[in-house]
């Protein structure tokens, strides 16, 4: 985290500021899975107050990112195996059973609005920006799912997909999966413009399973090293 100490103190103070740093960190790799984040080594770096890094470990947790661990502290979110498979049983179960809804053309407004989206992250992804990489791939499934006309399902798989940011986002620096992911987005629109719901729900398949499969691979092969 050294790059926190390198910002001068009015911009690092805000509690937002040091929430989106440590995001990025964590999306990029820099703070890696189990790894915790020291309130008071924080502080000294940011010269934020304890409050404003607790509000930013707050929204961390909020958004999937980190865990609190009775007498460890904050770490950065980490899965068994186990708990990887069965969280993405479930994101495919929920994911695909919206996308057999569907069936007919959507509408050109849910369209453009996608595909705004979906170039705004295309922008993000190859600029570098995974801060916003991270908001606006969470913001073009959300309004996708939320268009599939049942609400409590997109309020489920909005949960689940909280819960696998950290494996999700360990892809991001790949620049080989981010454009794939870019391709599988103007993909699923064109699905959707054609009322092609089959065709979006194998989208939808490979689009969760590659960043899941990454994860497995960095992470546990890593260990074994």
């Amino acid at each position: 985290m050294n790059s926190l100490a390198k910002l001068a103190p009015d911009q690092s103070k805000s509690w937002d500021f040091v929430y989106r740093e440590l995001q990025r960190q964590i999306i990029a790799g820099q703070l890696r899975p189990r790894e915790r984040l020291v309130e008071d080594e924080i502080m000294a770096r940011t010269e934020a107050t304890r409050h404003a890094v607790r509000k930013a470990f707050d929204e961390l947790e909020r958004m999937g990112l980190v865990v609190r661990q009775p007498n460890k502290g904050v770490q950065v979110r980490d899965y068994s195996i186990t708990e990887i498979e069965e969280l993405y049983e479930i994101r495919e179960c929920l994911e695909l059973r919206a996308a057999a809804r569907f069936s007919r053309p959507a509408d050109q407004a849910l369209v453009d609005q996608l595909t705004e989206i979906a170039s705004q992250h295309r922008d993000a992804s190859r600029a570098q920006r995974f801060g916003e990489v991270f908001s606006l791939n969470n913001d073009f499934h959300e309004v996708l799912y939320r268009s599939a006309g049942n609400q409590q399902l997109a309020d489920a798989i909005l949960h689940y997909t909280f819960a696998t940011h950290p494996i999700r986002t360990r892809a991001f620096p790949n620049e080989e999966l981010r454009e794939i992911a870019i391709t599988e987005h103007f993909a699923m629109i064109d699905a959707i413009t054609r009322g092609e719901g089959q065709r979006l729900g194998e989208l939808i398949h490979s689009h969760i399973t590659r960043p899941k499969e990454f994860y497995l691979r960095a992470t546990y092969i890593q260990d074994s090293l």
